[in-house]
């Protein structure tokens, strides 16, 4: 636990420091920075907000640890996340009550007395939480061959940096792309909560300059700790806090050090991140959330009624032909018609455009990239003899060509 602590001190004022070189306090705000500058996340502030808090808990827990067994801690975990989804919905009861008029005064005085009682019995129990799945996934990590053996009057086993993250509300991110052609121009990080008003405000402002953009939320931010939202799967849950960790992790190699190089590293991060997450979530339930539960019988494979993953392939695939003619106009048109199309089929997405295309697109393992980089980084896992030889091979890599050339390409 102390080496934790230290280490987790030292990546904490690492983080500090890198946000503020690539803060406004030393560069000159952009034309985005300006626009979105009244909704804007200040990472530095949430650094300093959350570090003491979390900390102290960590600290406490080296001189007064909470002893509880494994059937404990993982029961613990599940009435969390029990209690986050029963906030969840007795927040958007209340919110819908308000809207139409039909709760009375009292009534929702009643649920609002319940709601804070649950939301103080949630923030009893979360750092407890988030310690013991911290503690859950470092010990898959280890088992990958992703911590250090340190003799120190005794072995030590050192997974650097720590995992470390706090359940937050997820920010917002305003992405901006050309309108000619689908790429990252800039983004920025906006603070949660937004309204839907405030988020057609800044897209619009950016559009009155001739350029595509998008206010999204986020599934977690590389904050450290990290930022992650509450999900109510485990393994979702699990395998965005090992993505968000592989961050920190890259942080101090080669290709976290080249993130912001040019737009294949940037996808080269996701993509290995999400890969590798998405493979450590699964295990961290199978070994601690798995067990006594019975399974649920498949139901017997049929074709599916409607093909998103083809669908978005598709539709990227006519908006990069249209750009790649000039026809910009047209290629917008045709994203909302196409919007509209998949609203009808039961997936909604507020906003298609090119900078929704530019953001996922950097997720060169989901169906709205075109980028060869998901199925490159899978040929380079298939290589791997482990999970954590991958991490370590992937996080090595400097630039583009160099993963090419690992896969013989």
């Amino acid at each position: 636990m102390m080496w934790k602590l230290l280490g987790g001190v030292a990546l904490v004022l690492l983080v500090i420091v890198s946000a503020v070189i690539g803060s406004d306090l030393l560069r000159k705000q952009s034309e985005w920075d300006r626009i979105a500058s009244p909704y804007s996340f200040n990472i530095i502030r949430w650094e300093f907000e959350n570090l003491f808090d979390k900390w102290e808990y960590k600290l406490r827990e080296v001189f007064d640890k909470s002893e509880l067994s494994e059937a404990e801690s993982v029961q613990l975990v599940k009435d969390y996340l029990s209690l986050a989804q029963e906030i969840t919905s007795l927040e958007a009861r209340i919110n819908r009550e308000k809207a139409e008029g039909l709760g009375s005064e009292k009534e929702i005085a009643d649920w609002e007395a319940e709601l804070a009682a649950l939301k103080t019995e949630r923030d009893r129990l979360e750092n407890q939480v988030e310690e013991i799945i911290e503690g859950q996934i470092s010990g898959v990590l280890a088992d990958e061959g992703l911590s250090t053996t340190l003799k120190l009057g005794g072995e030590v086993e050192l997974l650097f940096p720590p995992v470390d993250f706090e359940f937050e509300e997820r920010p917002n991110l305003l992405i901006v792309s050309t309108r000619h052609k689908i790429e990252f121009v800039d983004t920025v990080l906006l603070r949660p909560g937004m309204s839907l008003e405030e988020m057609v405000e800044i897209e619009g402002a950016v559009e009155a300059l001739d350029y595509s953009g998008l206010v999204a939320p986020l599934g977690g931010v590389a904050t450290y700790p990290s930022i992650v939202s509450r999900m109510p799967s485990l393994q979702n849950l699990f395998s965005k806090i090992a993505h968000e960790w592989l961050h920190h992790y890259f942080f101090f190699r080669p290709l976290g050090q080249r993130y912001w190089s040019n737009y294949e590293m940037t996808t080269i991060n996701e993509t290995a991140a999400d890969i590798a997450g998405n493979e450590i979530g699964p295990m961290v339930y199978e070994r601690y959330y798995a067990g006594g539960e019975e399974m649920v019988p498949l139901a017997e494979e049929q074709e599916p009624v409607f093909d998103f993953g083809g669908e978005m392939r598709e539709i990227r695939t006519a908006v990069d032909d249209y750009l790649l003619e000039g026809k910009i106009g047209e290629a917008e048109r045709y994203m909302e018609e196409k919007r509209e199309f998949l609203e009808a089929n039961g997936y909604y997405i507020r906003k298609l455009n090119q900078a929704y295309f530019a953001f996922h697109g950097t997720y060169a393992d989901t169906p709205t990239s075109v980028s060869p980089i998901g199925d490159q980084l899978r040929k380079l896992r298939e290589q791997s003899s482990s999970l954590g030889d991958f991490i370590n091979t992937v996080s090595g890599v400097s630039s583009y060509e160099e993963l090419l050339e690992m896969i013989g390409e």
